[in-house]
């Protein structure tokens, strides 16, 4: 099957977005990543205009891909329930 080599090479080309998204949220306190495939969150208790910022900046750079942004206390992620209780992550298993 082709998933393998296509995983691959999503990957080495997501990379760089990973590295400069996680470079943004890891210089703040208590911030987390995640991506699986081309599905990707990030946690920001940042300001508001620090993270459109970081948008318009991966939107420019990236402006051949297409983002769906949601901004919020919590998300259903694949399988799980993330949300934001008092700056602490709260996960379940969704289904």
């Amino acid at each position: 099957s082709n998933s393998g080599l296509i995983e691959t090479l999503s990957n080495i080309y997501l990379n760089r977005m990973d590295n400069f998204l996680i470079d943004q949220s890891s210089t703040k306190q208590n911030e987390f990543y995640g991506r699986y495939q081309n599905q990707i969150f990030f946690t920001w208790n940042q300001s508001l205009d620090e993270l459109e910022q970081i948008v318009k900046s991966m939107k420019s750079e990236y402006h051949h891909l297409s983002f769906d942004i949601h901004i919020g206390k919590n998300l259903n992620y694949l399988d799980l329930y993330l949300e934001n209780r008092h700056s602490l992550l709260y996960s379940r298993v969704h289904r």
